[in-house]
């Protein structure tokens, strides 16, 4: 009596799907990015604002550090400065003569939402966004490429390894400097053995980087360019009809009018700092409120799989933070050259130097 045929062996699984050349894996499937909660927006909102102040602090600081002056200039600054406190002292004897508080402050807001709707205009793109559109990609980009080489996310969780050079990279940085002291221990035939043993050092390492990089440019490139049109339609579209309140919030909020030097015609440099902390919070406000609902309703569209780590980062207030001081330095320089604005000595040297 025969016994039965053995049941046949499965087939074998399929391997996964690696290039041995390339030494990536495919990424699995993102979950669909969801808009933005109302708490997770304010959030964003804050962490923007405060990273922009620290950005803001620590380049006056650095340039009020770097400004050199001699005993002549200083006397001569003093002088100028007592003249024209001579002048304001004779103007402002009489008060009969200034404009009412009100009135300046009327002024001021005219004028101010008629300078911010020649920037954000909807009829057509004005030179001011669209000059400083390239300079946001390259900030951006900077940042996303740093993130990128860290081998830990901003919530300090460890990245999933997609591509060989990515993993490698990471622990050629985590033990560089004990890799370094490991080389300087050793005995060299000459100095030039060992200067040529650290550069390879330095070759692999940058090798690395830039084929890890190189990988991960098109998926940011994609998503660059959804952020970029974004942007526009955030310029464009969302700002123009809502100029002339936020001129009349930022105005109000600074009391640039009610000051007993106020003119009805440009804001004081000793009233900048109210100013540009109430603009930027309207401003950042509702560059998250917009372009964090936008982003994500155009990546729900995308048919190309964009990575989770990625998404984050262009919600990430970093992003925001960049953004915004790109655009403002420009508003407040034109603001400036209009007339408008006077702006501090040591702003006018960081925007000179930036």
């Amino acid at each position: 009596m025969s016994r039965p045929a053995p049941p046949p062996k499965p087939p074998p699984k399929p391997p996964r799907q690696t290039s041995e050349a390339s030494g990536a894996y495919p990424m699995p499937p993102a979950s669909a990015p969801g808009p933005l909660s109302d708490s997770a927006k304010e959030q964003l909102t804050l962490e923007a604002l405060g990273l922009r102040n620290e950005q803001v602090q620590a380049r006056i600081i650095h340039y009020k550090g770097d400004l050199e002056t001699s005993p002549e200039l200083d006397a001569v600054t003093a002088q100028v400065v007592a003249q024209l406190k001579a002048m304001q002292a004779v103007v402002e004897s009489d008060p009969t003569e200034r404009e009412a508080p009100e009135r300046i402050e009327q002024e001021q807001i005219e004028l101010l939402a008629s300078l911010l709707q020649r920037v954000f205009t909807k009829d057509e793109q004005s030179s001011l966004v669209t000059q400083n559109l390239n300079t946001i990609g390259r900030r951006v980009a900077k940042l996303f490429f740093e993130s990128e080489l860290h081998e830990k996310t901003r919530g300090d969780k460890e990245k999933t390894i997609y591509h060989a050079e990515q993993g490698i990279y990471y622990v050629l940085s985590r033990y560089k400097n004990r890799i370094n002291a490991e080389l300087e221990g050793f005995d060299y035939v000459d100095d030039d053995i060992k200067q040529l043993t650290f550069d390879l050092l330095a070759k692999m390492e940058r090798d690395l980087q830039v084929g890890f990089l190189s990988r991960r440019s098109p998926e940011m490139k994609r998503v660059m360019g959804d952020y970029t049109g974004v942007l526009i339609d955030f310029f464009r579209e969302h700002l123009p009809p809502r100029v002339e309140q936020m001129a009349k919030v930022t105005i109000r909020a600074a009391e640039t009018a009610r000051q007993s030097n106020s003119v009805t015609y440009k804001v004081h440099a000793d009233r900048f700092p109210y100013f540009r902390a109430e603009w930027e919070r309207l401003f950042v406000q509702q560059m998250v409120n917009f372009c964090g609902d936008a982003l994500m309703a155009r990546l729900e569209k995308t048919d190309d799989e964009i990575r989770e780590e990625t998404i984050k980062f262009f919600t990430d207030p970093h992003v925001f933070s960049e953004t915004c001081e790109v655009i403002c330095d420009a508003l407040y320089d034109f603001l400036c050259l209009e007339g408008f604005l006077d702006l501090p000595v040591d702003w006018r040297v960081k925007l000179g130097r930036a």
